[in-house]
């Protein structure tokens, strides 16, 4: 279709949708006003992407088991992170100083620090975990960070709502919504700018629930 059969979308700091069009193999970007689409990367697969203040891109690629990066501006591919599990979501914390990436069948967010440059800079910790079924497999996909550092993230299990890991500290309150009348895992959870919807995708739908 038009969109490239896109999956993982973000605004970036130029007030574009930036969008991982895994059947065409390319990230695009569009303009809002136009919808006009333009091709920023071309020849991996893409599931979920993140775009930075300054511009710089990561995006998940789930079947090479890659992370990639987007120079700002020029949008020069390299290889940002090679894991030996399979990624979905993937997020940046408040700061811009650690990228988050979801462990698809597992339980656990993975954060990796970022230097000045927006480059990872080390290995991964355990960032966040959530809860899972009976099989472990968490089904990990789309996720948010807000505003008091918990995570928002579509899972198997409904929609969570999960406090950082953190040693030493008291555990701290993590929520768990299960997908409404029957429906299959969530894929998508974002709350509106003025706090007042939850926003959580499904395979067929996509519903809002009054926060306030």
């Amino acid at each position: 279709g038009a969109t490239g059969r896109a999956n993982g979308i973000a605004f970036g700091p130029d007030g574009r949708l930036y969008g991982c069009a895994s059947g065409d193999r390319c990230i695009y970007a569009w303009e809002p006003g136009t919808w006009q689409k333009t091709k920023i990367a071309e020849g991996t697969q893409s599931n979920d992407l993140v775009v930075l203040r300054n511009g710089t891109v990561f995006y998940t690629d789930p079947s090479a088991r890659l992370v990639w990066r987007l120079a700002a501006h020029t949008f020069a591919r390299t290889e940002a992170a090679r894991l030996e599990w399979g990624p979905n979501g993937i997020a940046v914390s408040r700061d811009q100083a650690t990228l988050l990436v979801a462990e698809f069948s597992a339980d656990t967010i993975h954060g990796f620090p970022l230097d000045g440059d927006s480059r990872v800079a080390g290995p991964a910790q355990a960032a966040y975990r959530l809860a899972v079924p009976s099989d472990g497999r968490g089904h990990l996909d789309g996720m948010v960070v807000l505003a008091d550092g918990r995570l928002l993230i579509g899972t198997s299990l409904g929609t969570q709502l999960a406090p950082p890991v953190q040693s030493g500290a008291a555990p701290a309150r993590h929520l768990v919504i299960p997908s409404p009348q029957g429906r299959p895992r969530c894929n998508y959870a974002r709350v509106s700018p003025d706090g007042a919807w939850l926003y959580t995708a499904y395979a067929a739908d996509l519903l809002r629930r009054r926060l306030r």
